[in-house]
């Protein structure tokens, strides 16, 4: 492998995991608060420098205002591992995916670890579990090595069933009794994928692939089943792409940009910052469930986030958009649903990496 196809391959892939960079304001002052507070508790996974195992989950207690960094190192006595990618509190557990560990982590609500799936194939290779979809008693889990999607079942903890889709999955959710998949083609440069899987959960069959942009990395569906998709395009002349599949037609119909998303009572608040060219930074707000643009500059002051990396929705409207540094520990700034910034913020994640905000009460 050449050098500069190297470095293509581990930005594309650390791009899709989630780190935009942008310019620090001029004044380097950051948002100023409002009169709003922070009103709920939330974890934050830290995906953790790459290949230095240290990788961590904070807690946020809103009543005492206290970060605890260390949830998962002080219930177990020992780190969550390498390169924590995705998270979800499903019934009583916390799954979280630690993508070069090669392991589920599955814990109790006090971060006790109940059991660790760690996936190979019939050689012994791992299959690099990523993202996390949850329903009706299963966890869904993409493997990224191995191109396919597992079945986990959540009484037991054991894996049910594996099932081959497109190459290096990203992204999955679920709408309607089907899970959809975001088949990236993250490490095949230059040759991205841009197909999203459409598993039947009866049958726990692919009954078809849909067209989008390349690169498919990122997916949400609204209550009428229609599923947003974000493509990251190729880190160079093709852009960050947001796109809308009909869940009755499977048409796909394309929005405009973006880069991160989360869909929330209705609305779709799209984070985009395209990688390379720093004046593209913006969040956005859609109607879900028309695919209209509601307001192009939620957040004024998103520039001053020097990182960018995620964005999360609470019940509230409140906006969480993390801040991930190359060499220190990262933040998360939360915005109002009029986009200003809330008195307490940012939080210091006390992490590195920060790539998930879960809100607990969504």
């Amino acid at each position: 492998m050449n050098f500069k196809k190297y470095v293509t391959l581990f930005w594309a892939v650390t791009l899709c995991a989630g780190f935009f960079s942008c310019d620090d304001d001029v004044d380097g002052e950051g948002p100023q608060p409002a009169d709003t507070t922070i009103t709920s508790d939330f974890f934050i996974l830290n995906r953790g420098n790459h290949e230095a195992n240290d990788a961590s989950i904070s807690y946020y207690d809103v009543a005492s205002g206290m970060l605890n960094d260390k949830f998962y190192e002080n219930a177990n006595g020992s780190g969550l591992g390498d390169s924590a990618e995705d998270m979800f509190v499903y019934g009583s557990k916390i799954y979280v995916s630690v993508t070069t560990s090669n392991r589920l982590a599955v814990m109790d609500m006090s971060g006790k670890l109940l059991k660790a799936v760690e996936p190979k194939n019939e050689g012994g290779e791992p299959l690099r579990p990523r993202y996390l979809a949850a329903d009706k008693g299963k966890i869904y889990m993409t493997y990224f090595y191995g191109h396919s999607v597992a079945v986990l079942d959540t009484a037991s903890l054991e894996v049910e069933k594996v099932i081959p889709v497109g190459r290096y999955p990203e992204q999955i959710v679920v709408s309607n009794n089907k899970l959809y998949v975001a088949n990236s083609g993250g490490n095949d440069y230059p040759n991205y994928g841009k197909t999203v899987s459409v598993i039947n959960l009866s049958s726990l069959e692919v009954e078809k692939e849909i067209e989008v942009a390349i690169n498919p990395c990122r997916l949400e569906a609204n209550e009428n089943g229609d599923i947003y998709v974000i493509s990251m395009g190729n880190y160079e002349d093709v852009p960050n792409t947001l796109q809308c599949i009909d869940g009755k037609t499977g048409t796909v119909k394309t929005l405009g940009n973006g880069s991160r998303m989360d869909l929330r009572d209705g609305y779709l608040y799209v984070l985009y910052a395209q990688y390379g060219k720093d004046e593209l930074v913006q969040v956005s707000k859609y109607d879900a469930s028309t695919g209209e643009l509601v307001n192009e500059n939620l957040v004024p002051d998103i520039n001053k986030v020097s990182t960018l990396s995620s964005i999360n929705v609470d019940a509230s409207g409140n906006i969480y958009i993390t801040d991930a540094p190359y060499t220190e520990t990262g933040s998360v700034y939360i915005f109002n649903k009029d986009g200003k910034n809330v008195a307490g913020s940012p939080v210091d994640s006390k992490g590195y990496g920060p790539n998930t905000v879960w809100v607990m009460g969504n």
